[in-house]
C-alpha cells in the first residue's frame, strides 16, 4: 500500500491488527467509513472528496497517484458539472505506472498510465499527476470547451506554461485525448478570468468568430467605466457572461448602469448566460450578426 498521505483527510489503513492506536473492532466503529476494504477515515471529516481519494491511494500499491478529473478537482480545477457536482461518494481516479497490477478495488476507478518522473507531483499531501498531464489525461473524456476552460485557469494560476503544455501534447502523440489537446491548445488564454466566460470564447472560436480580446477595461475619453469579458476593440463589440443565478437589487442596478454607459460610448453588448450554452450555435449566430453589423474602426 501507499504510505500514508500528509494531509487533513484523516484517512487511514487497517490491518488485520487494526492501526497503532485502535483495534480492528474498534475501526469497524459507525465514526468511521469504509470507502474499500482495509481503508477507513472519520465520518465527520470535512473534506469527504479529499478523504475519499486518500483513502483509495492508502488503499493502492506504491506508486499509485491520482489521475484524470480525481487530479483536476484536487488541483480545483473547473470540471464540466455533470463531473464536478457528481456525488461525493463516486468513486477516485487512480493511475499506476504501465505494466504494474491494475488498481481493482471498490471506490476506485483504475487506470494503467506511461507516467514519465515529470508527470507526478504531490499535491496538498497527495500523489497525483502534474497540473499539465492532468489537463492531457481529461481531454480524453470531457468536451472540448471544458478542456479550454480547465487550460485557462491552469496557465492564470500558472500552474503549468504555455510550453509546457505544448510539450506535453507533443509527447502525447498518439494517446488518449491527444487531439481534443491538440486542438485546445492554440484556444487557451490565461486572460481569462472565470470558467463561464472561457466557455463562451470556446463556442464562440469554435463556431468560427474573430478571435476577441479578454478582459479589457474599457475608457470614454479618458474615464473608466468597466472591464469586460470580451470585446472586438476594432467593431466595439462587447459579449459579457452572467453566471450569477440570483443577483441582489443594488448588483442588478449597477449592471443595467455599466451596460447604458458603454453603449452611450458605442459599444454594442451582448450578454450570454448558463442557458445561452445549451445552444451555442444560436450564440455564435448572434455575435457574428453583431460584428457583420458594424463597421470596423
Amino acid at each position: 500500500m501507499n504510505p500514508a498521505p500528509t494531509n487533513q483527510s484523516e484517512a487511514f489503513a487497517v490491518t488485520a491488527e487494526g492501526t497503532a492506536d485502535l483495534t480492528r473492532e474498534q475501526t469497524r466503529a459507525a465514526r468511521f467509513v469504509a470507502p474499500s476494504r482495509g481503508v477507513r477515515y472519520p465520518l465527520t471529516t470535512s473534506d469527504v472528496r479529499q478523504a475519499r481519494a486518500a483513502a483509495a491511494l492508502l488503499g493502492s500499491r506504491v506508486g499509485a497517484v491520482l489521475c484524470g478529473t480525481s487530479a483536476a478537482m484536487h488541483f480545483e480545477l473547473p470540471v464540466p458539472p455533470w463531473i464536478g457536482l457528481a456525488p461525493l461518494d463516486s468513486d477516485a481516479v487512480i493511475a499506476v505506472p504501465s505494466g504494474g497490477a491494475h488498481p481493482d478495488r471498490r471506490g476506485v476507478v483504475g487506470r494503467r498510465l506511461v507516467l514519465r518522473e515529470c508527470d507526478v507531483t504531490v499535491h496538498a499531501g497527495l500523489a497525483t499527476t502534474t497540473p499539465a498531464r492532468t489537463w492531457l489525461d481529461c481531454a480524453g473524456v470531457i468536451p472540448l470547451e471544458h478542456l479550454v476552460a480547465m487550460g485557462d485557469v491552469i496557465l492564470r494560476r500558472q500552474l503549468a506554461t504555455p510550453e509546457e503544455l505544448a510539450d506535453i501534447v507533443a509527447w502525447a502523440r498518439r494517446r488518449r485525448g491527444v487531439i481534443n489537446a491538440r486542438r485546445a491548445l492554440p484556444l487557451l488564454d490565461p486572460a481569462a478570468e472565470s470558467p463561464g466566460e472561457s466557455l463562451t470564447r470556446a463556442h464562440l472560436l469554435l463556431g468560427g468568430v474573430p478571435r476577441p480580446v479578454c478582459n479589457r477595461d474599457i475608457y470614454h475619453w479618458g474615464i473608466w467605466i468597466a472591464r469586460v469579458d470580451l470585446c472586438w476593440l476594432e467593431y466595439r463589440v462587447i459579449v459579457e457572461y452572467d453566471g450569477a443565478v440570483h443577483l441582489e437589487e443594488g448588483q442588478r442596478r449597477r449592471d443595467a448602469a455599466r451596460r447604458n454607459q458603454l453603449q452611450e460610448a458605442g459599444w454594442l453588448v451582448i450578454t450570454f448566460t448558463a442557458d445561452d450554452m445549451r445552444q451555442p450555435w444560436l450564440m455564435v449566430a448572434q455575435v457574428k450578426r453583431a460584428l457583420a453589423s458594424r463597421t470596423p474602426r
